[in-house]
């Protein structure tokens, strides 16, 4: 049903934005291939009694992107069938999907659509679109699950820096695993954008949405609930590289049906923040605030929130170093753990050490105190890259990952490494018309 309701998608969007004639657009069509092994010696994530395996995997794929002065489209899809060596029951055909889609209907309409659709059985899971999120985890099985996020919006732009935003977010997660429950997520929003000269300007956010679970065996605790957001900015602009401005957050959860683990919350974070363009390709920003929650009673809590991001690029290597810390939920995730205290710090980096041989790092570490269900967990999760362009049209690539977590949850901690080699054949179809 999601991979029919994505074709049917994909096919309205291409009729509203592609033109007559490719003569004025940039665009790619690159059809790709690749063959990997990978080694996992925690395949189940367990703390004990670890299992490990070889899994090679056939990947066919394609990338769409198409781009004119009035609209653009990027495309990506793969199918996965992933061979294992030892545990030959797990044998799977995971498929991946992306969508990102933005039409200008004139100087004041815009219309756009992103979309991601995951059907995989990697314990390690993702939970959405950000640049950064927490990883949804599937202990002790290797249990198929299916997660698709749809998001169109609206934009009309009155004046010259002036726009009102309206959003959907339609987000569900369907597991084979009858321990894990099913999450159904539908959003409503809008973003005021509000210029008021050249010093000054507003933004004003506003989000309602509902959460809905499954039934599970055994039974869990309800957890469902609608939820409300309104955050609101203000930023002076002293001159087009450096601006300051004071942020107020403020989210609710009403909860079905309370229960001593999940009741009804309310958060308050205002924060005061800067941002810098210290050089052409080197910036800074960072926030800091107060953040207090009103659980009307002994729940309630208080701390530090903040966030710093400094991210740059020179000559070969560009690098980006952030931390946050505050108050956040987990929701999405298939342990829907909910609210939690965090911190996290990390980076990312790129370096390109001869013209076909280039490297990726990537580092986190994280820790969520979830106070209500009286856990704390712990992560680290680091990965390196590297890439060598063998032909015009073939890659070669190794990659390394390591993901830990440490629980005060008995038999909730773990620790993976995970090594794979790949070689990618892709060719631009464009390249022919070009």
């Amino acid at each position: 049903m999601y991979r029919l309701r994505l074709i049917y998608l994909v096919i309205a969007i291409l009729l509203i934005i592609l033109p007559p004639t490719l003569a004025e657009a940039r665009w790619s069509l690159t059809p790709r291939l690749y063959v990997e092994e990978q080694y996992d010696d925690n395949l189940f994530l367990t703390e004990t009694d670890e299992q490990d395996d070889f899994i090679a995997t056939i990947s066919p794929g394609i990338d769409l992107k198409y781009e004119t002065p009035a609209a653009m489209i990027d495309l990506d899809y793969e199918l996965r069938r992933s061979l294992y060596s030892d545990f030959s029951e797990l044998d799977f055909t995971g498929h991946r999907g992306r969508l990102d889609a933005r039409k200008d209907f004139g100087p004041r309409f815009s219309a756009g659509i992103t979309e991601l659709f995951i059907k995989s059985q990697d314990p390690i899971g993702l939970t959405g679109i950000r640049t950064f999120e927490r990883p949804s985890i599937t202990e002790a099985e290797r249990r198929p699950y299916t997660r698709n996020i749809l998001q169109p919006d609206l934009t009309f732009r009155f004046y010259k820096n002036r726009s009102i935003r309206v959003g959907y977010r339609n987000h569900i997660l369907r597991n084979e695993a009858d321990n894990i429950a099913d999450q159904d997520e539908n959003a409503i929003n809008a973003l005021l954008s509000f210029a008021i000269n050249v010093h000054n300007g507003f933004e004003l956010f506003y989000e309602n949405l509902r959460q809905d679970y499954g039934a599970t065996i055994p039974p869990q605790l309800p957890r469902d609930f609608d939820g409300d957001q309104i955050r609101g900015t203000y930023t002076y602009h002293f001159n087009p590289r450096t601006s300051a401005f004071f942020v107020y957050r403020y989210y609710q959860k009403d909860m079905d049906q309370e229960t001593p683990y999940f009741f009804d919350y309310k958060v308050h974070d205002p924060r005061l923040g800067f941002s810098r363009d210290i050089y052409e390709n080197i910036s800074l920003s960072a926030t800091a605030g107060y953040a207090f929650r009103d659980a009307g009673g002994p729940q309630d809590q208080e701390t530090f929130s903040g966030a710093l991001n400094f991210s740059g690029q020179y000559k070969r290597l560009s690098a980006e170093i952030y931390g946050a810390m505050g108050f956040q939920d987990d929701f999405r995730s298939a342990e829907s753990l909910g609210f939690n205290e965090f911190w996290r710090v990390g980076l990312n980096g790129r370096y390109q050490f001869f013209q076909r041989l280039w490297g990726n790092a990537y580092f986190y570490v994280e820790e969520d105190d979830f106070t209500d269900v009286n856990r704390t967990d712990k992560y680290w999760d680091a990965r390196g890259i590297l890439r060598y362009q063998l032909l015009k049209r073939l890659f070669l690539s190794f990659d390394y990952e390591h993901f830990k977590r440490d629980s005060t949850i008995p038999f909730q901690s773990y620790t993976d490494n995970r090594f794979f080699g790949r070689i990618t054949f892709q060719y631009n179809i464009a390249e022919q018309f070009q």
